[in-house]
């Protein structure tokens, strides 16, 4: 099934119309599954926890003027210890896209947790250098040049966030796929020439699934309180997308190569 997303059709016009309907496709792979929103919830919920998330906004008005509640503390260690685990179930979302078996969204049980913790260390082994420390280098550029040189309003930060998600999100993505394929973490985080040759392989696709992403997000974490839940879920949804374009157009680069060489000799 998923081996047919993202083929190259004759015409554009044909093209463009597959891969909107792949796109649409990722919903219904997930919809599909009768427990998704259940399974969503759980994931949020030990993703950012939502109790934790409704204190910020007092303690970030009252930090300067007293301690951090043992609540928040103690809510903030919790959350520290699982949200390795929807790091590693989205990790099994994006290895069942890539290969087309089994149902989209994997179980939650508590025999699969540790390997979702292992799984989720490694995910954000490569997050930290392909997805997060790009983003913090282009904000702190960004502050530089615009709040401190040209001295605009530091509320204006928050515009060019986007812009870097669109990119990095599927950069991460592609490292996240070639662990899946057996590369050593470690080269997968900070082999950035390779990363960056497989994402020029579809970079139109993985940008265009990344846009969707971000359109979606913005819905979905509008309420401040669906932040945990809108994250969760458009975690496992884009893994729907990039899974399928990894895997065919690694397939196809690699099939090139072979006939290349081949008439080579």
């Amino acid at each position: 099934m998923h081996e047919e997303a993202f083929q190259t059709s004759d015409t554009p016009e044909i093209e463009k119309s597959s891969f909107f309907l792949d796109i649409k496709k990722g919903f219904s792979q997930i919809f599909s599954d009768p427990w998704w929103w259940m399974k969503v919830l759980i994931g949020g919920f030990l993703l950012i926890n939502p109790f934790l998330l409704a204190l910020i906004p007092k303690i970030s008005s009252s930090y300067s003027t007293e301690r951090l509640p043992s609540t928040f503390l103690g809510l903030l260690i919790i959350n520290v210890c699982t949200f390795w685990f929807p790091l590693g179930f989205t990790f099994e979302v994006l290895r069942r896209a890539k290969t087309g078996k089994l149902n989209q969204l994997p179980e939650w049980k508590l025999s699969l947790l540790w390997n979702y913790a292992r799984e989720g260390a490694a995910k954000l082994t490569i997050a930290l250098t392909t997805l997060i420390l790009p983003a913090i280098l282009w904000i702190g550029i960004v502050y530089y040049i615009f709040i401190q040189l040209l001295e605009l309003p530091s509320s204006l930060l928050s515009l060019f966030i986007p812009p870097i998600l669109w990119f990095v999100i599927p950069f991460c993505a592609v490292a996240c796929c070639r662990w899946l394929d057996g590369v050593n973490v470690f080269d997968c985080a900070l082999n950035f020439p390779e990363n960056f040759r497989i994402f020029a392989l579809a970079k139109t696709d993985y940008l265009i699934a990344s846009a969707f992403l971000l359109g979606i997000n913005s819905l979905t974490m509008a309420f401040y309180y669906t932040i945990p839940f809108g994250a969760f879920f458009g975690l496992c949804l884009v893994d729907t997308w990039f899974g399928p374009i990894y895997t065919k157009t690694v397939k196809k680069h690699k099939s090139s190569l072979y006939t290349l060489d081949s008439s080579q000799r």
